[in-house]
């Protein structure tokens, strides 16, 4: 006869427990009606019972934190694919919300470097970047490792590399001609120092050797595509030769690389101002106001862009923004004023 430690006798032709023959039907296993009651109020071990409400409390707790991991997740994917259309403005916003909730999550972080680097930020970069090195984590993400290399690689080109000579030019800044001297004596001997070849092409272009400046900065370009100051100082010496087409050549090379960068856009739109491409710098403009609307250098350029396309009250409200914030240069807005009222021709 099978019996269990609580004296049941499942094949009893009565009651399981009593053997009384007068059981309850309906349910699976017979039992009286006393029987029945009796054991629905069979004691449960003190352990049992903790046992289940720790695993409760486990399941509220993690159904509490569900909602934010999950948020969390679909950002970060969010931030990742914005990252990968080369929107970095965008992008670093989530990777740094995403980065106050959950401080160790080191892709946000090697995504987080990435925007910045590419938002031209260099001390934010270098910042980020001894954050992730204080973290001492090991990147087993190849595409990760990839990714931070891009930027440790021309992060490099920064600052020269023989710290003499950083230190000599120091002393030099109000003698161009011996800065330009130091400078291309070291370049004869170390000519992969960009982050000299770019100190150098700034000292040509304040002499007017756009020659030497252009051909220093190609030069850039050409060993490190990513080296993004090499660019700009490239715009500023097309822009004085106005060389227009050329300068808008190179601002959409920098757009290719972050279609969100507030320089290259600022650049693009002023050169399409400039050869009187008027409705693709409204277009321009008016995307770095989405993304910069409390920046005055955005808010001069959209206002010349209203102004060229014929739409003055929306020039003038731009003008009064800028006049009412106190960061503005007054140069640049004595010089906007006198474009948008023609008294200064702004095209050549």
């Amino acid at each position: 006869m099978e019996e269990f430690s609580t004296g049941i006798n499942l094949r009893s032709a009565g009651c399981a427990k009593c053997h009384n023959p007068k059981y309850e039907r309906g349910y699976k296993v017979r039992l009286c009606k006393d029987c029945r009651r009796e054991l629905s109020r069979f004691p449960v071990k003190r352990e049992v019972i903790w046992g289940a409400l720790g695993v409760s409390v486990i399941l509220l707790l993690a159904l509490f934190r569900l909602p934010a991991y999950f948020r969390a997740g679909v950002d970060y994917m969010k931030g990742a694919q914005l990252a990968k259309e080369h929107k970095y403005v965008s992008a670093e916003k989530i990777f740094t919300a995403t980065l106050k909730k959950f401080p160790g999550h080191t892709s946000s972080l090697v995504h987080l470097i990435t925007a910045a680097y590419f938002n031209d930020d260099q001390s934010a970069t270098d910042s980020l970047l001894s954050v992730l090195t204080a973290t001492r984590s090991t990147l087993d993400d190849e595409e990760l490792m990839d990714e931070l290399t891009v930027v440790t690689d021309n992060s490099r080109y920064f600052s020269i590399q023989d710290n003499t000579i950083d230190n000599q030019l120091n002393t030099l800044q109000q003698d161009t001609a011996a800065y330009c001297k130091v400078l291309e004596e070291y370049l004869l001997k170390a000519p992969y120092d960009l982050a000299a070849s770019v100190h150098l092409a700034y000292a040509y272009l304040e002499l007017k050797n756009y020659k030497g400046t252009d051909s220093l900065c190609r030069k850039a370009i050409h060993d490190a595509p990513l080296f993004r100051p090499a660019y700009y100082e490239l715009l500023s010496s097309l822009k004085d030769q106005k060389r227009y087409k050329e300068a808008l050549a190179i601002s959409q090379e920098l757009l290719g690389q972050n279609k969100e960068s507030l320089s290259a856009l600022l650049a693009l739109a002023t050169f399409q101002l400039k050869l009187k491409n008027d409705k693709e710098a409204l277009v321009t403009a008016q995307q770095a106001f989405q993304l910069w609307p409390e920046t005055p250098d955005v808010l001069a350029v959209l206002s010349l862009a209203y102004h060229f396309n014929h739409r003055q009250e929306e020039s003038t409200r731009m003008l009064a923004k800028l006049k009412n914030m106190s960061a503005t240069d007054s140069t640049q807005l004595v010089d906007l004023q006198n474009f948008i009222t023609d008294k200064t021709p702004y095209r050549d």
